[in-house]
């Protein structure tokens, strides 16, 4: 019985600190996040910068295919 009693008293107290800890906890997290995102967003710009930007290409209008008429199944 005593056992139980431990095990309950044990998870309330584990339950009350992680509720004092959890903003602090998030708060850390999310600063981790927002580096790494930070980081490859800069290295993105930087190699797309290298690249001289998106290379538009030219769609050749003679090479278009065939045109088919379809027939509506009724």
């Amino acid at each position: 019985m005593i056992t139980i009693i431990k095990i309950i008293f044990a998870f309330i107290i584990f339950r009350y600190v992680l509720k004092l800890l959890s903003p602090f906890l998030l708060k850390y997290f999310l600063k981790r996040v927002e580096k790494k995102m930070q980081n490859n967003f800069n290295n993105f710009q930087r190699d797309h910068a290298k690249r001289g930007g998106p290379k538009k290409k030219k769609i050749n209008k003679d090479d278009v295919g065939e045109y088919i008429d379809f027939e509506e199944v009724e």
